[in-house]
């Protein structure tokens, strides 16, 4: 009994000697606080068991370890602290992986937080409602349907490197990398000269991008051997095939293009621009298909292009030239076309050699004549070296103002300082309109 009361008097001597300006030390003779404790303290921990998802914390605790089975989230009721500023540490250790939420703060499973009493009610100690932080290091037993990284207001996400943006998702979904006000679902922008998107594999296998929508869903991938393919997953068809080594491209489930550009199937090509041959003429160069179905140029070149143009209204005995830049050196068939007032129709063919290198060389000269309601007669032809005037016999005309003449006229090659050009001149007596086509018999 005297032993005991020594050592009481002797803890309660040295309170006291430690005591300075009201403060207390323990282990310390110079405490600084009004409690000062050179060495650990222990909180004692109770263990609360979950019952129905359900924990009451009882009073007058600092540390709870909260156990048991859990099938959802843990519900937490805890009484008035006697005092505003008094600390709670929970520890959720039960098992099943659910939180447990107190006063609208959340324990993920397998985490510790602290809770300080104040304003009439137990504050997470962590900084932010709904849960711990996230870690720097990780994180632990979350759970997905309870835990999340973002906002709780209307409010967009930002993530800075060197205190600057590379990164936002608003408020509606979009997500933007490098831009701020993304317009997309995914939305990559980016100033300067190389890639600003890049989707890779790096063990050789497809790496590729799903677009779908609910009529359709493509792939497009890059496969194993470096070509790029725009496959159709509703119809399992490649669509595209672009070849990585040749760069050449196959169409319509065509995995081997041997030409730029591979069609399996039927082509079409819209309005593809004629070359011009001066004066309002054009020129059409053909195409033809090989043996293996490539489409190649006339052999040898040249060979069946074709020019053509057509003559404003000529009045009676003027000229006008209807085809110009015929090259120099090439032979031509031509074909003249006339109709008049009353739908009736002329046409007369001649040949056409245009060669300003050799003297003489330039000629033309009619093969063959036709009037759609000739019935009986025909027609002649009266030539010079570079001239040629159809007739026509035995046609009575039969349009007001018009006669037997009036579907006569002339064809002319014209060597015009070097531009070969074909000229037509009205020999009737009321003005017509022209058309002609030279088709190309002869190389360059």
């Amino acid at each position: 009994m005297k032993k005991s009361l020594l050592i009481i008097a002797s803890v309660a001597l040295n309170l006291a000697m430690n005591a300075q300006a009201g403060n207390v030390g323990i282990n310390t003779t110079t405490p600084g606080t009004v409690l000062d404790v050179n060495g650990a303290i222990t909180n004692r921990e109770t263990a609360v068991a979950v019952t129905s998802n359900a924990a009451a914390i009882p009073a007058n605790v600092s540390q709870i370890q909260l156990t048991g089975a859990a099938t959802a989230s843990v519900a937490i009721t805890a009484p008035a602290a006697p005092n505003a500023g008094q600390r709670l540490i929970i520890y959720n250790n039960t098992t099943g992986g659910f939180g447990a939420t107190l006063n609208g703060f959340t324990v993920s499973n397998g985490q510790a937080m602290e809770f300080a009493y104040s304003n009439a009610g137990w504050r997470a100690t962590n900084g932010g409602p709904g849960g711990s932080n996230w870690g720097i290091l990780g994180n632990s037993g979350t759970n997905p349907s309870t835990n999340f990284w973002g906002t709780t207001d209307n409010q967009d996400i930002v993530v800075r490197t060197n205190n600057t943006e590379k990164m936002r998702v608003l408020t509606g979904g979009n997500v933007g990398i490098g831009v701020a006000a993304p317009t997309t679902k995914l939305h990559v922008s980016g100033n300067g000269s190389g890639v600003v998107a890049t989707v890779e594999n790096t063990t050789a296998g497809q790496a590729g991008v799903d677009i779908k929508n609910t009529q359709r869903y493509f792939r497009a991938v890059t496969d194993g051997n470096g070509d790029f393919l725009v496959y159709d997953q509703t119809a399992n068809a490649t669509r595209i095939t672009v070849d990585g080594p040749t760069g050449n491209i196959g169409i319509n489930n065509n995995p081997t293009p041997t030409a730029n550009l591979d069609v399996n199937g039927t082509a079409r090509v819209r309005n593809i621009p004629q070359i011009s041959g001066g004066n309002g003429t054009t020129i059409f160069v053909p195409v033809f298909q090989d043996p293996s179905g490539n489409l190649v140029k006339a052999s040898p070149t040249g060979i069946g292009n074709i020019m053509a143009g057509t003559t404003p209204l000529i009045t009676a005995g003027g000229t006008q030239t209807v085809i110009s830049g015929i090259p120099n050196g090439s032979m031509h068939r031509l074909t003249v076309v006339m109709s008049n007032g009353c739908t009736q129709t002329v046409a007369a063919e001649f040949w056409v050699i245009a060669n300003g290198s050799v003297s003489g060389g330039t000629a033309l000269q009619g093969i063959d004549g036709f009037v759609s309601t000739l019935g009986t007669g025909g027609y002649s032809f009266t030539e010079t070296q570079t001239t040629s005037t159809i007739t026509w016999t035995g046609f009575g005309g039969g349009c007001s103002g018009s006669n037997s003449t009036e579907m006569n006229f002339r064809a002319a090659i014209v060597n015009n300082a070097g531009n070969f050009q074909i000229q037509i001149t009205n020999l009737g007596n009321v003005g017509n309109i022209y058309s002609a086509q030279l088709v190309r018999v002869g190389a360059y």
